[in-house]
């Protein structure tokens, strides 16, 4: 008797899971379309927090980021910090927008075009977009927070210390005329390089006092709506002065902690300092620093890292840093380089290069990732 021949469609829902299991978050998305037993397993509640817990496990670190105006999902093993490599898994974003900042919250991200004239908030694992009607606008700076209170994730938006507005992804109603104003009076500016982080929900800057001129944090409270006070940083540091600082999660978008990337001009050693507790009123930083080394003799005795660059994130079990930076050409020699710098506490050093950069002076920027059944709305 001839055998039936197996195929995906005859296969029992146990092996379907499996299978599925092992295919990346990003390309379930393609998946879905070609099968629709495939379609329905995959958005089921069960199965995707089977999924989501699967790829969690997983000895990678995920982070989205952005390079050349793209939007891609990498996956970093530092399992064996000499072999430590980073992966492009996928492109996130299509053709349709090019996009100069991406920003993550509980799985969603969202990201800001070239031109600042688009905004969309998408979860890579539900693959169901929302975009959102900006108006005219020029300079804005984004965060991307959730309301404790009303249990929604929320678009926070102002420019310079003024025109503060705030939309609600769960209103329902994309249109510019959805931007609430906020009565906010602000006596610090945010440093023009910066991006926010988000951090249990809570936005934070690197942030300038309009009196004092001094560098410190500043924190956006989603679920009151408000800013919370000045907070110190770990190092004396003026934006003047043409150091690198930069914020990460520590832990990935579900961390509980804050870290700061410092390269002072002078010195050139880089430090990177973790909060041992933080809310929007009250900062603390672990009494040693995380990571400090001098990239002198590894690099050059002049290297620093761009100011607009530094991005960066840790492995806080392995006391490890991966620093995004750009290469700059050498006299047209070689076009510029996109590069990533695995550093370690121990005075590990080790250079991955991403790939041509096609657009000079715009160093990757990279946030961590952790995967959610968030919508958007």
């Amino acid at each position: 008797m001839k055998k039936k021949k197996k195929t995906m469609s005859n296969l029992t829902r146990d092996l379907w899971e499996e299978v599925l299991c092992r295919i990346p978050l990003t390309g379930l998305r393609k998946v879905r379309s070609t099968c629709r037993k495939w379609n329905t397993l995959s958005k089921n509640t069960f199965f995707a927090k089977k999924h989501l817990a699967k790829a969690a496990a997983k000895e990678e670190l995920m982070m989205v980021v952005v390079m050349d105006f793209s939007v891609y999902l990498m996956g970093v093993n530092l399992s064996d910090k000499e072999s430590s490599c980073i992966k492009r898994q996928s492109k996130l974003i299509g053709p349709e927008i090019e996009v100069r900042q991406v920003l993550h919250c509980d799985g969603l991200l969202l990201c800001v075009s070239r031109d600042d004239a688009k905004l969309v908030v998408w979860n890579p694992y539900c693959g169901k977009p929302l975009w959102i009607e900006q108006g005219i606008n020029l300079g804005f700076w984004y965060a991307l927070g959730y309301d404790k209170r009303s249990e929604s994730h929320k678009v926070l938006r102002f420019r310079d210390r003024k025109d503060f507005t705030i939309y609600d992804l769960d209103n329902n109603n994309n249109n510019s005329d959805s931007w609430r104003v906020l009565d906010i009076t602000a006596s610090w500016r945010v440093n023009s390089y910066q991006s926010s982080v988000t951090l249990d929900g809570n936005a934070y800057w690197l942030a300038t006092a309009a009196v004092s001129g001094d560098c410190c944090l500043v924190c956006f409270d989603f679920t009151r709506e408000t800013f919370g006070p000045l907070l110190p940083l770990p190092f004396e540091h003026s934006p003047q002065d043409g150091d690198t600082v930069s914020l990460s999660v520590v832990g990935g978008g579900g961390g509980k902690k804050l870290a700061v990337l410092f390269q002072p001009w002078d010195t050139l050693k880089v430090e990177i300092w973790v909060t041992s507790k933080i809310e929007p009123d009250a900062v603390t930083w672990e009494s040693e620093v995380f990571l400090k080394v001098s990239l002198k003799q590894v690099i050059h005795p002049q290297f620093q890292f761009t100011v607009t660059g530094g991005s960066f994130l840790i492995d806080e079990e392995r006391k490890l840093a991966i620093v995004f930076d750009e290469e700059e050409d050498d006299l047209d020699i070689h076009p510029a380089r996109n590069l990533a710098y695995v550093i370690g506490a121990d005075g590990f050093f080790k250079k991955v290069d991403l790939g041509e950069s096609a657009h000079e002076q715009e160093p990757p920027l990279a946030c961590s990732y952790l995967p959610s059944l968030v919508q958007p709305c």
